[in-house]
């Protein structure tokens, strides 16, 4: 089946996919999580909803790691994106009794599959773009999943109130025709899958380990942003709470600010490309440290906002830079359990620390948790620092 000729494949489809994939995604996910926060009561299991996506990927690894060193990766996101919306479309028939438990069980499910697209985008695009210009195609991919991203749970508040949770659920489907639809535009990547190796070399090619010491120096500073992403989630709600005595106003306008910030960094980060990696790696795990630490210690409304905003902006340059390196830098070997262990490792990290910086922030407050967040930042960055890595052959010192 063909539905586009290969003439009219691009990799620049890649964006427009993960922002369809995520708007509809993120827009039914924060409407479920609201509407379960409401029917219960209990900000727990709305949390729960919000991570429920991300627990079967994590649970999974080891297959997913093994489809993607064996398969060719645009023909599983022909398969997933067709398998989310199947799931999808049978959910509408469930009787209005049993329909937010059926929604939620959705939401569950359909987590592999939507790991599955956004690790084989990243495959893609390894082997379907030229390296002098993989760092801009990476980047703007992560541009148009976190605006998908943004755009869902932005538009999830509206659609809420006017349509049911069916019209929602709907609404997913009907995104997710769109993005099963893009799959088919995605060229081929011209990465070997394993499979098509014999016996042992095939086993040792789908075994999830990353063995290149540079590449794991690079996860190290990759999951500091998970660790910065939970004390973000959290912060987002101490900071104007507790620390500058405003109150659910100010935690508004807070949120608003950040998710400004945050995408205000993606698109800085693509205009930059071409300067960040004449600058060690080290200076962008440090640099993030010194506006976040300024915004908690004057603790007075007007700057802390700016110096924190300032803070998000670099810490979204950071992060585009470590995932443009840590994928640039695997190789074709290591390349699937890369993506593989980016898609499990962040958002498990971002939840162990949210929990962690929740229960410092609640014992001790958001300054002493943001030295902490500073403390490990440097910990980090000097363990994993001191050697030159080899990243493209070669790569400036960390």
């Amino acid at each position: 089946m063909t539905l586009f000729p290969a003439a009219f494949r691009s990799p620049h489809f890649t964006p427009a996919l993960l922002f369809v994939n995520t708007c509809g995604s993120f827009l039914l996910l924060v409407s479920l999580s609201t509407h379960v926060g409401s029917v219960t009561g209990s900000g727990l299991l709305a949390g729960a909803v919000l991570s429920a996506p991300w627990l079967p990927a994590l649970l999974l690894a080891a297959p997913l790691n093994r489809l993607l060193a064996r398969r060719a990766p645009e023909r599983l996101i022909r398969l997933a994106e067709p398998a989310s919306l199947l799931l999808t479309a049978a959910a509408l028939a469930a009787p209005g009794s049993v329909l937010l438990a059926v929604a939620t069980g959705l939401v569950l499910a359909r987590g592999f599959f939507e790991a599955v697209t956004r690790s084989a985008t990243a495959v893609v695009l390894r082997g379907a773009v030229p390296a002098d210009r993989l760092d801009r195609a990476n980047t703007v991919a992560e541009i148009g999943k976190l605006t998908g991203l943004s755009v869902g749970a932005a538009l999830a508040g509206p659609a809420g109130s006017v349509l049911s949770l069916r019209g929602l659920i709907a609404v997913n489907a009907a995104t997710l025709a769109l993005s099963a639809l893009l799959a088919w535009a995605l060229p081929a990547s011209g990465v070997a899958a394993s499979g098509e190796k014999d016996g042992e070399k095939a086993a040792a090619d789908t075994r999830l380990r990353v063995e290149d010491p540079v590449v794991r120096r690079l996860f190290a500073r990759f999951l500091l942003v998970a660790f910065w992403q939970g004390f973000h989630t959290v912060a987002v709600t101490v900071i104007p709470l507790h620390l500058l005595d405003g109150g659910t106003r100010l935690v508004g306008v807070f949120v608003a600010m950040s998710a400004l910030a945050i995408f205000a960094g993606s698109l800085a980060a693509l205009p930059a490309q071409q300067y960040l990696d004449r600058v060690p790696s080290a200076v962008w795990a440090v640099l993030p440290m010194a506006p976040l630490l300024a915004a908690v210690l004057v603790g007075r409304t007007a700057p802390t906002l700016v110096l924190y905003a300032v803070f998000l902006v670099l810490f979204e340059v950071a992060f585009v830079h470590f995932n443009n390196r840590l994928l640039a830098a695997a190789s074709a070997e290591e390349l699937s359990s890369v993506v593989t262990l980016r898609a499990t490792l962040l958002p498990s990290g971002v939840a162990v620390s949210i929990l962690v910086m929740g229960a410092l922030c609640d014992l001790a407050g958001p300054v002493p948790a943001a030295l902490v967040v500073a403390a490990v930042t440097l910990l980090v960055t000097a363990a994993t620092g001191g050697t030159r890595q080899i990243w493209r052959r070669p790569v400036p010192d960390a």
